[in-house]
């Protein structure tokens, strides 16, 4: 990627815009190799056309000066933190996909079993409880809810009421 010429930069108030071969906005995007770890750069961001996507390979350096000395060796650590995080991320997110999908298999064939044996299973009576005991608190919790609509409807009409009445009084 050579550095391109051909652009100009816009002066906003608040900061300089860059503007691509295309006359577009360039974006800013940041470098992650061994040689420019967190540096960032400007880049044509592209455009829809009719028949896909097209780009003007635009590519200018935004910060000057590569990294060095502790930069340099600070960037190349987080780079590998990073890029731990982002297995330790996949291999969690496949172990909860295994998971997942055995509990589905297990779930079937237990309810299979139960279903052929005319029994339930005893994490199911739990389960029903607990159900039973939230659809409880949630019919609570919406009587609850109608009465203070009830109450707060009730005082915004007596509230109304007592004020056309002072006003009435007050102009008889």
């Amino acid at each position: 990627m050579a550095q391109s010429s051909n652009s100009f930069t816009i002066d906003n108030k608040k900061e300089k815009v860059v503007v691509c071969n295309c006359n577009f906005e360039a974006k800013v995007l940041q470098a992650w190799t061994v040689d420019n770890p967190g540096r960032r750069f400007y880049t044509c961001e592209g455009r829809r056309v009719s028949n896909g996507y097209q780009t003007c390979n635009f590519f200018r350096w935004y910060d000057v000066e590569k990294p060095h000395g502790w930069q340099y060796t600070a960037l190349l650590g987080a780079k590998n933190v990073m890029r731990q995080q982002r297995e330790e991320i996949s291999n969690l997110q496949n172990q909860v996909r295994e998971l997942s999908l055995e509990n589905v298999r297990i779930g079937g064939a237990v309810r299979l079993e139960n279903e052929s044996s005319g029994q339930t299973p005893p994490d199911s009576d739990l389960n029903c409880e607990a159900c039973e005991t939230l659809r409880g608190e949630i019919l609570v919790l919406t009587e609850r809810s109608m009465v203070y609509r009830n109450v707060l409807i009730t005082l915004a009409v007596g509230f109304t009421v007592v004020i056309c009445v002072f006003m009435g009084i007050l102009k008889w």
